[in-house]
Order: structure tokens, then C-alpha cells, then sequence
């Protein structure tokens, strides 16, 4: 199910099912079956699509296991990240039991020049600094330049204010579910694109908190609070 975006980025969720060992970049003559992450009707072949597409790809492995050819596994919640013009072995893994993942397409020139993955246990929590000087959750950094990612998870008891972002930005609800405004309650396994110079809010995790990975194509994530900085833009509506 690919989920509309404006360009240069594009996102899809994409689950399958494989055999242990089954290499995802071996065609099929076979159709793909029709199967579900997280209650979200997709096509298996996305599987096919997701290391043969010409633009920048960013994965994010929801359940399950991949396996590169190197013999570095891509794990629930890592990250990678492959540049557009690899070649195809580069890039080649397997599915380990049932992978769900998602991924980011993102058009030149954002991102780094080299295959990177991005390990969840390697980098520490630390605090987001506001330069208002408002609380705060602890976030990860993931990756800094003009395609910023960031993982953050709020407790129960956070809420964020009405706010806005320079960038386009994307979240990727990883755990738990959150309420943003008047758009409604998104859940584990779903995706939130907004538009850079919209404020929205406020977002309210759930009873058990939230998780979730926030990619901002275009520069930094940068926090503004929509009463200090008006948006440029307006309201979201």
C-alpha cells in the first residue's frame, strides 16, 4: 500500500512473508500474496521493488530480520540507509521469518553517499534541547545533515504543544500510539507526513507512551513553538 506523499520523497509500508533463507531479489513467477503489518492490507512484491529503486531508500525494519550479503543483519527498528546507483549486490539481503519494514524513498541530493546502517542499541538517549527551554522527551541521533533523523519516545503523562518543523517530516510510529490534534490517533505500524511551516498539535501519547523514528528531508529537526514563532505557513488543517 503506498501511502501519497508530495515529491522528492515518497513512502510505503511494506510486509512480507519468505522462507528462512529466500533471497528478496530473486524474481518470483508466482504472484505475491496479499498480507498484513499491523492490520494494513500490502503486496509481498514491494519486497521486490525496495533494492531496485533509483532514487536514495531509508528502511526501517518494523518486525522481523533482514540479512545483508556481508552477513550484517538489519534488525527490528535498525535502519538502513541506501544511496541511489549502488549496485544490486551491494545491496541484496535476505528475509529471516516474517520482515515488515518501511521505506522512504528520497530524491538527490539528501543523505549521506554511503550504504549505512543504523543499529538502534549504538547511540545513546540524550536530551533534546529546546531553545525556548520547555521540557522535553530524550531522543537518539540517528543521522545529522540535510536528512536528520531522530528516534523519541514521550511517557504517558508528555504532551507537545501546538509546534512546527522547517522540513517536511515523517513519523514512523515504531511503539504505542499518539494523538496529533484534530488529525486523529496513530498507531504502531503507521506513518505521518507533514509538511515543513505547519504547525499542528498537540501531540498526546497514549496510556503505555509512544515510540517512533522522525526523519525531517531538507535539514535539521528543529522545534518551534507555534505561540513564540508563528508558523509561516499556518495552521495545519
Amino acid at each position: 500500500m503506498w501511502v501519497a506523499s508530495t515529491p522528492p520523497t515518497s513512502v510505503s509500508s511494506a510486509c512480507w512473508s519468505t522462507t528462512w533463507g529466500e533471497d528478496i531479489s530473486t524474481p518470483r513467477q508466482d504472484p505475491w500474496p496479499d498480507i498484513g503489518c499491523d492490520g494494513l492490507p500490502v503486496r509481498a512484491s514491494a519486497c521486490m521493488r525496495l533494492l531496485q529503486a533509483k532514487r536514495h531508500v531509508l528502511l526501517l525494519v518494523v518486525s522481523g530480520t533482514l540479512q545483508l550479503d556481508d552477513g550484517r543483519e538489519v534488525n527490528k527498528e535498525d535502519l538502513l540507509w541506501i544511496p541511489a546507483g549502488m549496485e544490486k549486490g551491494t545491496v541484496t539481503g535476505r528475509c529471516l521469518a516474517e520482515t515488515c519494514v518501511f521505506e522512504l524513498q528520497v530524491s538527490s541530493p539528501f543523505g549521506p553517499a554511503k550504504i549505512s546502517l543504523i543499529k538502534k542499541p549504538a547511540f545513546p538517549w540524550q536530551s533534546f534541547d529546546d531553545p525556548a527551554g520547555r521540557p522535553t522527551q530524550p531522543v537518539q541521533v540517528l543521522m545529522e545533515g540535510n536528512l536528520s533523523i531522530l528516534r523519541t519516545r514521550f511517557v504517558p503523562e508528555y504532551t507537545a504543544g501546538d509546534h512546527w518543523h522547517d522540513f517536511d517530516t515523517w513519523y514512523f510510529i515504531t511503539d504505542g500510539d499518539m494523538r496529533f490534534g484534530h488529525e486523529g490517533v496513530y498507531k504502531t505500524g503507521q506513518v505521518r507526513q507533514v509538511t515543513g511551516g505547519y504547525s499542528y498539535g498537540p501531540e498526546e501519547p497514549g496510556g503505555d507512551g509512544v515510540e517512533f523514528v522522525l526523519v525531517s528531508v531538507g535539514g535539521p529537526v528543529m522545534l518551534h513553538w507555534a505561540d513564540v514563532e508563528p508558523a509561516p505557513k499556518g495552521q495545519l488543517q
